[in-house]
């Protein structure tokens, strides 16, 4: 069951890169973006908000890109930034209850007993979140890093600030090569 989910999984992310690339090659999201280029702070709260998922991460990507090219890159960065925080705090605020279950599940599956134990015993525990934060911070999807910093002591508010902060640093990191280059 669990090899199927991960197919599935994989699948729909090759789909999702598959469908941005299609969406790029095409001038596709040009137009789409120039449509709603008069709501340009929308686009780009929207850009961030699907930049989260790692089922919609390729699409946000592309996005980012397109309006680089037209916009502000620092005001576009903390947009999109905003908008990705809002739906990683709304993640943790559902499902911070789960994402501990889910990541003692998945420490135990994979035998992380002795890391887990060797983090306790040097009081290295965070670097669980620490490893949390540089994944949102990269453009790999939050999920991940998500259920890293749930499992932390970290108060919403205080998640929300890293998140934002993190990912407006990843955003701005793919859109202003971009805007320098075009």
């Amino acid at each position: 069951m669990k090899r199927k989910k991960f197919i599935l999984k994989t699948a729909i992310f090759i789909l999702s890169l598959v469908l941005a690339w299609y969406l790029v090659r095409n001038g596709l999201l040009n137009g789409l973006v120039a449509t709603i280029l008069p709501f340009k702070f929308v686009s780009e709260f929207i850009a961030g908000m699907f930049y989260t998922s790692f089922l919609t991460s390729p699409i946000s990507v592309a996005m980012l890109i397109v309006l680089a090219k037209s916009n502000n890159p620092f005001s576009l960065a903390l947009l999109a930034g905003l908008g990705s925080a809002l739906v990683d705090i709304l993640i943790v605020k559902f499902f911070r209850k789960e994402i501990s279950s889910d990541i003692n599940l998945v420490s135990h599956e994979l035998r992380f007993a002795k890391i887990n134990n060797f983090l306790l015993k040097w009081k290295l525990t965070f670097l669980t979140p620490l490893i949390g934060a540089l994944v949102i911070a990269s453009p790999l999807p939050d999920e991940l890093g998500l259920m890293m910093l749930g499992v932390s002591k970290l108060k919403y508010y205080q998640i929300a600030i890293l998140t934002y902060v993190l990912n407006t640093a990843g955003i701005l990191l793919i859109v202003v090569p971009v805007s320098v280059l075009t």
